[in-house]
């Protein structure tokens, strides 16, 4: 994972909404909105598509402007139009056409910004083994005011399976490590935790909800995606960016069919992976 850390103290974070000019303004559900006929952009909204919150804006790689370069993807404006700043974005690993391999990259505000530089961290979501013969998306980011990194992983999961409300994906918190920041411009040593949480286990802990909605033949609603209570608070403002760039993610991963075992295992072999 590329970093760039620093010694910062994070903000205090409220429960129900997330507020940062650096990484928006995110509650606690969220869904994503629009039209079939207009797959250029996306609208990232709160709980109904009349709350509009951001823009998300369809990459081809073909421009081969930053962040994403030459790479299939898609940003995320900080507001409505396409002039608003990039808060975030994702797309495929690998430039060029990899149809079938599903690895991702994110890129993310500065964990610890630099006035003088626009540069962008990234992270990677890869899909790996699930637990029931099935494909999972892992990522790792830093959590809580101690920005501690720690590992999710999001899995399939089907109504009525987990308190799921529809197929989808569950998010589920995997495992807490220890980061110790070095200083600006060298790579950050991660220690695992000494901690005999639960969460360190098999199956951790579920946090989120992402749920397929697919209303044909409009799309209006694509998805939602639901944060367990206190999540937002508990795990902070960055980690709440980055599901819903991940769920975003998964989503245009969905609907092209690249979230199934077989076409995983395939763009696996394909990529030498």
């Amino acid at each position: 994972m590329a970093k760039h850390q620093e010694s910062e103290a994070m903000p205090n974070y409220d429960d129900a909404l997330i507020t940062s000019s650096r990484y928006g303004s995110l509650p606690s559900t969220m869904s994503v909105h629009g039209q079939w006929t207009k797959w250029k952009s996306m609208n990232l909204c709160g709980a109904n598509s009349k709350e509009r919150l951001c823009l998300i804006e369809m990459q081809t790689g073909y421009s081969g402007k930053p962040p994403l370069g030459m790479r299939t993807g898609f940003l995320l404006r900080d507001g409505m139009s396409t002039k608003d700043q990039v808060l975030a974005a994702a797309g495929d690993e690998s430039r060029g056409l990899h149809a079938f391999n599903p690895d991702g990259i994110i890129f993310l505000p500065p964990l610890h910004p630099d006035q003088k530089s626009d540069h962008m961290d990234t992270e990677l979501m890869r899909a790996e083994p699930g637990t029931s013969n099935d494909i999972a998306f892992h990522f790792s980011i830093e959590v809580g005011e101690e920005e501690r990194r720690e590992e999710f992983a999001w899995r399939k999961v089907k109504k009525g399976d987990d308190q799921a409300n529809r197929n989808g994906f569950k998010l589920v918190r995997l495992s807490s490590s220890q980061q110790t920041p070095q200083q600006s411009g060298s790579s950050s040593v991660q220690k695992p935790s000494s901690s005999s949480s639960p969460l360190a286990g098999q199956h951790g802990e579920t946090v989120a909800f992402l749920g397929w909605v697919m209303a044909w033949p409009s799309l209006t609603h694509a998805f939602t995606l639901e944060l367990m209570d206190g999540q937002s608070g508990a795990l902070g403002e960055r980690w709440t960016l980055m599901v819903i760039v991940t769920a975003i993610r998964l989503y245009t991963l969905h609907v092209k069919g690249r979230t199934s075992k077989f076409v995983v295992d395939i763009g696996k072999k394909n990529s030498g992976k």
